[in-house]
Formats: C-alpha cells, sequence, structure tokens
C-alpha cells in the first residue's frame, strides 16, 4: 500500500505584477432627510473627503487589480514567484538551498525564462522559517493563445536531532503549472497596391493602407506606427502627423475600446538603391509594420508585423 505523500514546508505562490488602476467608487443617491430609510450618502465611499490612510501605500483614487487580469499580446507579461517556508521556528526540520526555475510554453515552443537573483546575491539562499524566497520574470507576449508558465521548485530538507545535529536529510521538488491567454490588444488589417509613377525612370511606387482597431477592455494611446522597408524602398507618412492632430488635440492619438484610425504610406523604390528581394511565387518584399502604444496607465506595448508584400505577379 502507497504511503501517503507528506506535505511540502514550502509553498509557492505566484503574484502578477501591474500598475494600479483609477478607483472607481459610487455613492448613494440622496433621499429625502425625512424618510425614514435615509442613509449618509458617503457611506459607500472608501474614505471620507479629504481623509487619508497613513497605512495604504497608494492614493485612494487608486486601486489595485482584484484579479489576474487580461495579457494582451504586445505587452511583457511580469510576475514574482515566492517561495515560502512554512515551518514553525521550533520544528525539528531545516530549509536550505532553494531553487526556483520559470519556463513558459507558448503556442510555438518552450521559451526558458531568466529569474532575476535574489537580494543577497546568494546562490544557495537560506530561507528561515516564515520568510520568503522571491524572484521576478518577465515575458514578452507575442502569440495569441492559450500560454501556461511552468514553475520548479526544489529544497534540501534536513531533519535535525535534540542536539540540533543533522540526524537525515533529502532533496524535496514540485512543479506547479500557471495558465492564461493572451489575446490581442490591436487589430492590425493591412491592404497593398500600386501607386502610378510618373518619374521617367519609371520607378515603382506602392500605397500602404493600415487600420488599427483597440480590441482591449481599456483605452490606449497611440505613440509611433511606422513602415520599416527593405533597403530597395523608403516610405513617407501620408497621414499619420494628421491623425495625431484630429484625436483630441493632442500629440498622440487616444483610442477607446474599438476605436478605429487608418494610416496609410508611400512606399517609394530608390534610385541608388540595392536590387528587389523577390519571394519563390514573385512577390516583392516591403517591409514591416511596427507599432509601439501605452496603456491608460502607462504599460508600454509593441507590436511588429511580418513582411508585407506586392501582389503576385
Amino acid at each position: 500500500m502507497d504511503q501517503p505523500k507528506e506535505p511540502h514546508c514550502v509553498s509557492l505562490k505566484v503574484l502578477r505584477l501591474s500598475r494600479p488602476t483609477l478607483s472607481q467608487q459610487f455613492p448613494l443617491p440622496l433621499p429625502p432627510k425625512s424618510s425614514a430609510s435615509y442613509i449618509n450618502p458617503g457611506a459607500a465611499l472608501d474614505l471620507k473627503p479629504g481623509e487619508n490612510d497613513d497605512e495604504f501605500i497608494f492614493d485612494p483614487v487608486l486601486t489595485l487589480p482584484p484579479s489576474f487580469g487580461s495579457a494582451y499580446v504586445g505587452e511583457t507579461f511580469s510576475c514574482t514567484l515566492c517561495a515560502n517556508n512554512e515551518l514553525l521556528a521550533d520544528a525539528d526540520r531545516h530549509i536550505s538551498s532553494v531553487r526556483i526555475e520559470a519556463e513558459m510554453q507558448a503556442p510555438s515552443g518552450t521559451s526558458p525564462l531568466q529569474l532575476m537573483q535574489a537580494d543577497d546575491g546568494s546562490p544557495n539562499p537560506q530561507v528561515k522559517p516564515g520568510e520568503s524566497l522571491q524572484k521576478i520574470i518577465q515575458f514578452d507576449l507575442r502569440e495569441e493563445g492559450s500560454h501556461t508558465l511552468a514553475v520548479n521548485l526544489s529544497y534540501s530538507e534536513t531533519t535535525m536531532s535534540n542536539d540540533q545535529a543533522a540526524s537525515s536529510g533529502r532533496v524535496r521538488t514540485f512543479r506547479k503549472l500557471y495558465q492564461f491567454v493572451a489575446r490581442p490588444c490591436l487589430s492590425v488589417r493591412t491592404k497593398v497596391s500600386s501607386a502610378p509613377s510618373a518619374d521617367s525612370e519609371d520607378r515603382q511606387k506602392y500605397i500602404i493602407e493600415v487600420q488599427l482597431e483597440n480590441m482591449a477592455d481599456g483605452t490606449i494611446t497611440m505613440k509611433t506606427v511606422t513602415f520599416n522597408t527593405k533597403p530597395t524602398f523608403k516610405s513617407t507618412s501620408l497621414n499619420w502627423d494628421m491623425v495625431q492632430s484630429d484625436m483630441q488635440h493632442t500629440s498622440s492619438p487616444v483610442m477607446a475600446p474599438r476605436d478605429v484610425i487608418q494610416i496609410a504610406f508611400l512606399v517609394d523604390q530608390r534610385t541608388d538603391g540595392p536590387g528587389k528581394e523577390v519571394t519563390k511565387d514573385g512577390r516583392t518584399i516591403l517591409g514591416q509594420l511596427s507599432i509601439q502604444w501605452r496603456t491608460g496607465m502607462g504599460d508600454s506595448g509593441f507590436l511588429s508585423t511580418g513582411w508585407l508584400t506586392t501582389k503576385r505577379r
């Protein structure tokens, strides 16, 4: 008969790191004071107007996310891994050599993750009873779909005798999986069409039409939208400056959920450039579209499309 598994002395917690959001408070409606069921409208507020909580690190206008939240393609997924020593101070066991390893399983494959070193920089940190070892990981989300964060934790457990001498020891390990789905933050649609050329040198020109739609749950601010061409070509934005000036008179367009903006680029062939790069089916490779944005609380995002080509000749 199999022996029941003994619980581990070290627990593992994974906490996602994210910026706080603006706190929304909804006061109660103001009933007539003569009503028997009169309730002070301020009872629904976290704090009274002008009152501060010195023990809370945030201002009352900010709040921590109530849950894991949404993960979007183009943003950086960050979290902290906490290995907690659950032993009591007078326990007859001792924990040492706590080690954490992590990897991200994305739709395209598995990537090992680099963890930040412990504060003391020790390769075999000693985690005393009631203390924890914390490390931070970051992973750039570059594709949609299901992602799994796999965390392996190992440690040495030593049993102490009455005279505080080591009587026995063993290495224990366990593995935990945390799954989440990366959703698209921006929907990018492109169209490539030929433009008439009046040059006597018969240089080829193309128009790149780009449509961006905010698929996230919150507002985002577009920072840059550029078209990086192959050395054969050069690109010029036809309306990016106009888009910047038309969106609420700000230097950067602000997009609410499901907002759409359209941008166009003129791609012109260089006279002194190298030869064109052509795919096997006769398509000319023009370049890539690069997009940068920030969320409402300042998190940055970056997205780069695949190579845009002309129509098959």
